[in-house]
């Protein structure tokens, strides 16, 4: 009886263990998990890590250097340290696409990122405050900071940077060509960028990068044909949080929280405030 029960253990043991390593050679292998980002649910691969204990010259250095942007401006301090590691998670959370360099050869190259004190109601420009240069007011950055929604600022840095990619609209490129006709078709897409079509050009690629910001329009599921248009002709497929009429997966931020202003490009914004 013994050796018959030590047979079956035996015998168990082998078919358990061919199980086993069927399963093994069977199943997928899981991809290694993504770090969660402010602001976005699904962002690219961490490329490089927020040095969190550098200090903040060494992090100034690092950010030119891995992606390619001269920094200027006297807010880059350790007061502004929170505001720097956003700025620098939502540029990361780019990298697995062509986002950043196909903005950078629209102007050779020469787009930086200017930390400074913006005068009214804006909480970034582009190319007014400084020529040339993605402008922050990261002492504006601590008020969505401290209310909880980080994932304004994502919006707002992709925002931003979406007017220099869309810089060369003036010689009718295709993809400005095809914005067009869809905000034709669409129109207004959100309360900031109102009636502008520069305005709604980078806020239907800023909304979908920080699909964590408070009331992303995103969400209602009246802008599935802007979304598409981001994800085909600015993404090249790469989608940062769930379709278009689904919520993101976000911790709530306070209702109260302000809404971080970005800077019009070109002073359109005062066509989306008139009447409001």
């Amino acid at each position: 009886m013994r050796r018959w029960i030590a047979a079956a253990a035996a015998a168990l043991a082998v078919a358990v263990g061919s199980v086993t390593a069927l399963s093994a050679q069977a199943l997928p292998v899981a991809p290694e998990p993504v770090a969660p980002i402010t602001g976005i649910p699904a962002p690219c691969v961490t490329t490089h890590a927020f040095p969190a204990d550098d200090s903040i010259s060494s992090i100034k250095k690092k950010l030119t250097k891995y992606y390619g942007f001269e920094l200027t401006g006297p807010g880059w301090t350790e007061a502004n340290r929170e505001s720097i590691r956003i700025v620098w998670e939502t540029i990361d959370a780019m990298e697995c696409t062509s986002y950043i360099d196909d903005l950078q050869d629209k102007v050779d190259g020469n787009v930086g990122l200017n930390a400074t004190s913006i005068s009214g109601y804006a909480w970034g420009d582009w190319s007014l405050t400084k020529t040339g240069y993605v402008s922050f007011d990261f002492t504006k950055f601590k008020q969505a900071i401290a209310s909880g929604d980080e994932g304004r600022l994502t919006r707002l840095v992709a925002h931003e940077l979406a007017h220099v990619l869309n810089s060369d609209r003036f010689s009718s490129p295709a993809y400005w060509k095809k914005f067009l006709a869809l905000y034709a078709q669409e129109g207004r897409f959100s309360d900031y960028a109102g009636s502008s079509v520069t305005e709604t050009w980078a806020d239907v690629v800023g909304y979908y990068v920080g699909r964590c910001a408070l009331n992303n329009p995103y969400d209602t599921g009246r802008h599935d044909a802007y979304y598409d248009f981001v994800k085909e002709y600015v993404f090249d497929g790469k989608e940062f949080g769930p379709a278009a009429g689904t919520t993101s997966d976000c911790s709530v931020p306070d209702e109260d929280a302000e809404t971080p202003m970005p800077g019009a490009a070109d002073g359109s914004w005062l066509e989306g405030l008139s009447g409001e």
